[in-house]
């Protein structure tokens, strides 16, 4: 899902070229969006530990897959700084949802013997494909369907790909597991590790 965090840095390119907006309209979004993320991220970071860390991914992943579009339509329809900071605003929190879960989730598939190559290995790859070329595939897609809103249509597939391999994980995952390394962590810090 790092698609989404490189279609919102493109919003501005996109208010500018598609949209015709004030330059400004797309980075005072990108802004206000950064920050409902910056909040967003630990607040679904702690909740991992109450509730199952793919349970929550799953959630954010659906509201992309839901949401993606109509958070576009308001921008195309109405182009207008208060269009661009609601849909911009809104993928954030949901991104927050799921960026703020991630990096525990994909720690807890590898054992520590190998969880800094598997982690950095496997998210620098999805990095490069889906989010690298995201913004080259939404002006492509711009360009072949004539349609503006079609940069949602590239998230809402990178959503669903997401949860084609969360329901993977959910399926291999031990029950209790958040649990019990929630424990694991709490003791720790209290120094009964």
């Amino acid at each position: 899902m790092r698609a989404i965090f490189y279609l919102l840095l493109y919003i501005p390119t996109f208010g500018v070229k598609q949209l015709h907006l004030p330059e400004y309209t797309g980075f005072v979004a990108t802004l206000i969006g950064g920050l409902i993320l910056a909040i967003g991220c630990p607040l679904a970071g702690h909740s991992s530990d109450k509730i199952r860390r793919p349970r929550i991914m799953v959630i954010a992943c659906c509201l992309f897959v839901l949401t993606a579009y109509p958070a576009f339509y308001p921008m195309v329809a109405w182009p207008s700084l208060a269009a661009c900071i609601l849909a911009v605003g809104w993928l954030q929190l949901v991104k927050a949802g799921y960026s703020g879960v991630l990096p525990l989730l994909l720690s807890e598939q590898f054992p520590v013997e190998t969880r800094a190559i598997g982690v950095s290995l496997s998210f620098s790859t999805a990095v490069t494909i889906f989010g690298g070329f995201a913004p080259f595939v939404a002006t492509w897609l711009i360009a072949q369907t004539g349609d503006s809103l079609s940069p949602s249509y590239y998230l809402i597939f990178t959503a669903l790909l997401s949860l084609i391999a969360l329901m993977a994980i959910q399926r291999r995952a031990r029950p209790g597991m958040n649990r019990t390394l929630a424990e694991g962590y709490s003791n720790a810090i209290r120094g009964r590790g």
